[in-house]
């Protein structure tokens, strides 16, 4: 009876400490006068990121994992790696949250391994969203911005929620559907790339994946 109790006990502690449930979530603010740059790297955790009415940048996660610094003229955003993980390994759908200003005019650049990276009321100039394997979704509020995309394998989707955008587009899929509604002047179409213009085409976005399906709108 002692040896079962004793299992089913750390079993519990092992399930506990995968689960890292006594941690509490850190949040970190920064100021983006003369930064130009935003860097991201979220490794394999899902990320949402937001264009918000306030003056600083906001960084949190559940789990106190966020590195942060400042690098000349640019913010470098990393989530580390647990080097000591006792138990298995269970995915409770932590997200790390990046808030920017609305009025931030720098690049944003994301980078990731497995993780989805989902963007929403963007304001942005310039975004860069690379990842190995996860799906992409960005949603622009206003949209006038630069736009590169790539993802090994997943799904990206694009909505500038606007209805005669000016932008040079290019879409490229080995593998996967390409649904692009934007009343497009094309130039090149086929089942692996369109390419078009509207307006004077004055901001250019980029997208490709692997194996996926591409939709713009």
């Amino acid at each position: 009876m002692k040896k079962v109790f004793v299992c089913l006990f750390l079993s519990v502690i092992l399930l506990c400490s995968g689960c890292s449930a006594g941690e509490g979530s850190k949040v970190e603010t920064a100021n983006l006068d003369n930064i130009d740059s935003i860097y991201i790297d979220h490794g394999s955790t899902n990320v949402h990121i937001k264009s918000v009415d306030q003056s600083q940048l906001e960084v949190s996660h559940p789990k106190p994992i966020i590195d942060m610094k400042k690098e000349k003229s640019g913010i470098a955003i990393n989530v580390k790696k647990r080097k000591f993980h006792i138990g298995p390994k269970i995915n409770l759908n932590k997200q790390l949250h990046v808030d920017i200003p609305k009025d931030y005019k720098g690049k944003v650049i994301i980078n990731g391994g497995s993780g989805n990276i989902k963007a929403e009321g963007l304001e942005t100039e310039y975004i860069e969203a690379i990842s190995k394997s996860g799906d992409i979704s960005l949603e622009f509020e206003s949209y006038h911005s630069h736009v590169q995309a790539k993802t090994a394998s997943g799904n990206i989707g694009l909505s500038v929620n606007k209805k005669n955008p000016d932008v040079h587009l290019t879409t490229k899929t080995a593998s996967g559907r390409q649904i692009v509604t934007l009343p497009l002047s094309i130039s090149r179409e086929n089942e692996k790339e369109i390419e078009g213009t509207l307006g004077d085409g004055t901001y250019h976005i980029k997208i490709e994946t692997a194996s996926g399906n591409i939709t713009v709108e």
